[in-house]
């Protein structure tokens, strides 16, 4: 649901907002560091590792100060004969559930500092910062699992195919593709294999050889970041080779017989392969013949797919130039622009959509989001109440209409819904539940209501402390009901 930034202290939260740590939580955890080094010196080891975590609980993507210096700790416990995580062992983050990924997180890297040549506990730490976005560590917990991987006796494949799949969803493609290309030594004779690894030096094609985002994993392994630029080079190489020869072919088979689905859809697929504007531009128009000659309503929502893809990936490109350089006016307003124009963009593929597939109530939920965005709330309404028909879009349409209730002002009704939305969940503790407990918040709140709303926040804030602004609005909450007690 995206606003304005001027309404922003009016909006229901958002998935995927961007974590910030404020001031106050890095002074909370670097008070846990400080103390950790000092107890360090003591050797009393299973406290210096308590305190690192408790900083971590305050600040879980800082690597230098708290996630290295607890890994050292844990190496020389062993050394000095420390024992695995047992029976007796009362710690508090090995009693937590790990529901949140933050705390499975933790929990992970607890049981880890107590053994810490146990893949799988890494493997797990992994998971949980890939899902909490902390994109930085879960890097660098990638990068030491991948050297003790690669340099025990008998490297797992598994490890090697859970690497790739990390590094892939992390945006790190040559490291997903070397990770690949390992895992086919150990079964060179698996075809999937193959056809990852042709995917993944595409993707590091498009990121035209550059280590801009590999500093951690050059540093752990600088001695081998000569051999490895080679075969990252050598493996674009072929893939250009391969894509360029995979696209003649297609043509060649369209040519022949353009009316054919499926070499329409092949030479589609070859071309978007390569991400390139151009190439995808050539579908685009390869798509839209289609559609004309074969009057298949799915040539046309193919090619707005691709138009939609494109748009994002420049309203990417922006967003990093504006992070970059946030002083810049005239890259701020590209964005907006960009924005504004991806949104029109898929308002009009998606209403095709809706009317072309009228029984497709996935369609009708993706239409209506992008109303939502667009401020037409009485138009998003009935899409989402038809949505939630469907089992596998409720709990979305649900979010949708509460937050269309909002924007309406019509809290008692979006605090309903929000609860419907809420009571369908199976995780209560997982992204989508913050979401709606924040929200049953914001309705509360802007319905007069500040008990209930304070009870809401809470509850966000017990499930993550920095939850967006979940912890100040309890702070402002409880004085607003101190200062009212006072009076009376």
């Amino acid at each position: 649901m995206q606003q304005d930034d001027k309404n922003s202290d009016s909006s229901p939260a958002t998935p995927r907002q961007e974590t910030a740590y404020p001031e106050e939580l890095k002074a909370n955890a670097r008070g846990f560091f400080t103390k950790a080094t000092e107890v360090a010196y003591t050797l009393n080891y299973d406290y210096t590792i308590e305190l690192y975590l408790d900083g971590l609980s305050f600040w879980p993507d800082n690597i230098e100060e708290g996630h290295k210096p607890l890994m050292e700790i844990a190496l020389r416990r062993q050394t000095s004969g420390g024992k695995k995580s047992g029976f007796g062992d009362g710690s508090k983050y090995k009693k937590v559930s790990g529901k949140n990924p933050k705390d499975a997180m933790l929990k992970n890297e607890y049981l880890l500092s107590k053994d810490p040549g146990n893949q799988s506990y890494l493997t797990g730490a992994i998971k949980a910062a890939t899902e909490c976005e902390y994109r930085d560590t879960a890097i660098w917990m990638a990068d030491i699992l991948f050297e003790h991987n690669m340099h025990h006796k008998k490297p797992s494949f598994n490890t090697y195919i859970f690497l790739r799949d990390s590094y892939a969803k992390l945006d790190v493609y040559s490291r997903a593709l070397q990770a690949c290309q390992l895992a086919m030594q150990i079964k060179p004779k698996d075809t999937t294999l193959k056809d990852s690894v042709r995917d993944l030096s595409a993707q590091t094609t498009l990121q035209q050889g550059r280590y801009d985002d590999d500093t951690d994993f050059r540093s752990s392994i600088k001695d081998r970041e000569s051999q490895e630029k080679l075969q990252i080079q050598e493996a674009v190489t072929r893939s250009v080779d391969v894509m360029r020869d995979a696209i003649e072919e297609a043509r060649k088979e369209y040519d022949l017989e353009p009316t054919v689905p499926g070499k329409i859809d092949k030479l589609v697929a070859t071309l978007c392969d390569t991400e390139k504007d151009e190439n995808e531009n050539d579908a685009i128009r390869v798509l839209e013949k289609a559609y004309i000659d074969l009057k298949q309503f799915r040539h046309k929502q193919r090619a707005g797919e691709i138009i939609g893809k494109q748009q994002a990936r420049r309203m990417r490109n922006l967003r990093k130039q504006t992070k970059k350089d946030p002083d810049n006016k005239q890259t701020a307003q590209k964005y907006n622009e960009a924005v504004q124009k991806h949104l029109q963009t898929e308002l009009a593929h998606y209403k095709l959509c809706v009317e072309n597939y009228p029984t497709d109530l996935r369609m009708k939920y993706e239409y209506g989001k992008r109303l939502m965005m667009a401020r037409k709330y009485d138009e998003a309404i009935p899409l989402f109440q038809e949505a939630r028909s469907d089992p596998r879009n409720r709990t979305e349409a649900l979010s949708g209409i509460g937050g269309c209730f909002f924007y309406k002002k019509w809290y008692a009704d979006a605090v309903e819904t929000f609860e419907q939305a809420y009571e369908l969940l199976e995780n209560k503790e997982g992204a989508t539940a913050k979401e709606l407990l924040y929200n049953l918040g914001r309705s509360h709140e802007a319905d007069e209501k500040p008990e209930d709303a304070l009870n809401y926040y809470r509850k966000v804030a017990q499930i993550d402390y920095n939850y967006r602004d979940a912890r100040k609005r309890v702070d402002t909450l409880r004085q607003q009901q101190k200062k009212k007690h006072d009076k009376e």
